[in-house]
């Protein structure tokens, strides 16, 4: 607690007494430069938001994770430093779809888009505009990073040497794996169902257009648009470029203070009204609606996977065939059926990884065995179909190169990453303008950024 309550004391003289002699008593600094990186810079701002980040996670931030978060931003900038020396690049697109992403994280972990814009202090609008270039500069220095890593490789040797090197009892016991193939088929849109939706979203359109139902009213009681439902379907000020190209497509096709016609997207069917543009920047109001999967049509998927399931039982139909003809979830269907266990890559799941509901299925089968068809929940809440064939087995063990050299691998390679980015940073420190502000002198960096810069300026 001492260690912080003099971190924040130090903080508070770095914001006031560069002023305290020049100003009137009322005026008050609202930003301060925390640290000094080449041409980059680190302000108060920065870090305050920074922690407001870690803590909407549920991380506290003490002494020791403020040092930590900030010697974080001291490497993001000396990687962003070098990154522009370097002439690397991310687009405008890679950007967005990261925004989007953490929009769409804190959304879900906070609740709604209210409490969203209540926690920030700025509308969702707002909160994209202001996150842009921060976002950007840290896909940058990712690159910047990815650069560096992407040079190393293992041998096989090296795995092996650092296998015979590791003491027996401390492999690490890899516990049951199961590999295993999925026939999905889940309920699909029907074209019948668009149209109807098209035009039922036609007839809203044609009621605002004529000023019979104000888009705001049309907003609310329609739009599925959490984002601006209760904004009267309204986005402001969106920089082109923001929003999927059908989009902006209808708003730079429409007169301002027009009605685009009914055109869809991803998301569903839409009408628009634009109320501002001035270059690539825009305003504008939309109503969002979603084709609904018919009720029935579930069932009717049931009726299919038993169907299938007893030709496969019966051997007039194979498996693999079964999944090319009828399966509907392109990531597995696109494997022949087997499912790829995203954090490696590989085709593996630990018993503790898979849902319950899958193990289940799986645990009473023989290798080659089939389930039954069975109704499941998908992640997003929608019901889907599917049978399930247990491909592979493998008994808990102690890690070794034969069943499991990606482990070895992965970690050798983390090791020289490590090393690789040390060299690194020792290099590019030494070749590069670094102030810390002495707040932060009683930080214990990891990367030993004082031993770089000048040895007085953490005596001072």
């Amino acid at each position: 607690m001492q260690k912080l309550n003099r971190f924040s004391v130090l903080i508070a003289l770095i914001l006031t007494t560069s002023s305290a002699y020049t100003q009137p008593e009322s005026f008050q600094l609202l930003d301060g430069i925390m640290g000094v990186v080449g041409d980059e810079i680190i302000l108060h701002s920065e870090m305050q938001e920074r922690i407001v980040q870690e803590q909407m996670q549920g991380r506290k931030i003490g002494a020791d994770e403020t040092c930590s978060l900030f010697e974080d931003m001291l490497f993001e900038k000396l990687l962003l430093h070098h990154a522009r020396i370097d002439s690397l690049e991310v687009t405008d697109a890679e950007v967005m779809d990261e925004v989007d992403r953490r929009l769409a994280y804190y959304i879900n972990m906070i609740g709604s888009v209210e409490a969203f814009e209540a926690q920030y202090g700025k509308t969702v609008t707002q909160w994209k505009d202001d996150f842009g270039k921060p976002i950007k500069d840290q896909l940058l220095a990712q690159k910047m990073q990815q650069e560096v890593n992407q040079q190393v490789r293992s041998t096989p040797a090296e795995v092996i040497e650092y296998y015979e090197a590791t003491p027996k009892d401390s492999l690490p016991l890899i516990p049951e794996e199961i590999s295993y193939s999925e026939l999905v088929i889940q309920p699909q849109i029907l074209e019948s169902q668009k149209q109807e939706l098209k035009s039922k979203l036609d007839s809203i359109r044609d009621l605002v257009a004529d000023g019979k139902l104000s888009m705001t009213l049309a907003a609310t009681r329609y739009s599925e648009d959490p984002g601006s439902k209760y904004k009267g379907g309204c986005y402001t000020d969106i920089r082109r470029g923001q929003f999927v190209p059908e989009f902006e497509a209808a708003v730079f096709d429409t007169p301002i203070g027009g009605y685009s016609e009914v055109f869809e997207t991803d998301f569903g069917f839409h009408f628009l009204k634009v109320t501002d543009r001035r270059g690539e920047q825009y305003s504008a109001c939309h109503i969002l609606m979603k084709p609904k999967i018919d009720i029935n049509e579930l069932d009717r998927n049931g009726i299919t996977l038993d169907s299938v399931y007893t030709d496969i039982e019966s051997g007039s139909l194979t498996f693999d065939d079964a999944v090319l003809k009828h399966s509907t979830r392109e990531s597995s269907a696109n494997q022949r059926g087997q499912v790829v266990n995203q954090r490696d890559g590989g085709l593996r799941f630990g018993v503790d990884e898979l849902d319950p509901n899958i193990y289940f299925l799986l645990d009473p089968l023989d290798v080659g065995g089939v389930s039954a068809p069975i109704q499941l929940v998908d992640e997003d809440g929608n019901g889907y179909w599917t049978i399930l064939r247990l491909d592979g087995r493998h008994e808990a063990h102690r890690a070794n190169p034969q069943d499991d050299y990606a482990l070895f691998q992965s970690q050798v390679e983390n090791d020289k990453r490590l090393e690789a980015m040390n060299d690194w940073v020792s290099k590019h420190v030494s070749q590069t303008f670094v102030r810390i502000d002495p707040a932060f002198n009683t930080c214990d960096f990891k990367m030993g950024w004082y031993e770089y810069i000048w040895s007085s300026q953490k005596e001072k």
